[in-house]
């Protein structure tokens, strides 16, 4: 059951780190407010939302007690919070390479026809992208196999 857990821990880290490791300035309302957009404009939130359910789905693995009622409110609450939530943490880490005026450039990029069209198949291509890149590391992990094998390692 543990092992659960801390898979879950880890993918919210991994989704947070680089917000844990950047300068201390804070960004203002209005850098989160267009950063907050510009992530949903580009597809971005989409895809990071996505991951919600995912995580509910491990979480009530290890409270298979709570009832369906706790878990569609907890559900539910998180979906409302989480993009604010990841524009706060990913604010800092944007601000450091990028300022408020590239990020207003980037929302108008994505308010004209192409960018609409590449922010509403971002999501689809992640999903896609990953289903790839687990198909890679497969591929990777045996020839890895068949390479220590070939050398009498198990």
């Amino acid at each position: 059951m543990r092992k659960g857990l801390v898979l879950v821990v880890m993918c919210v880290a991994m989704l947070f780190a680089a917000a844990s490791s950047v300068s201390a300035q804070a960004p203002n309302d209005e850098y989160k407010a267009t950063l907050e957009k510009m992530l949903e404009l580009s597809g971005s939130m989409a895809s990071a939302k996505a991951m919600v359910p995912q995580m509910i789905a491990m979480l009530k693995q290890q409270s298979p007690s709570a009832s369906t009622a706790f878990w569609d409110g907890f559900q539910k609450k998180w979906e409302t919070k989480f993009g604010s939530k990841l524009a706060e943490l990913y604010a800092p880490v944007y601000q450091k390479y990028l300022t408020l005026d590239d990020l207003k450039k980037i929302v108008a990029f994505y308010e004209t026809p192409v960018g609409k069209k590449l922010g509403a198949s971002t999501p689809a291509m992640m999903t896609e992208g990953m289903q790839i890149g687990q198909q890679l590391g497969m591929e990777i992990a045996t020839e890895l196999q068949k390479d220590l094998d070939a050398q009498g390692n198990k």
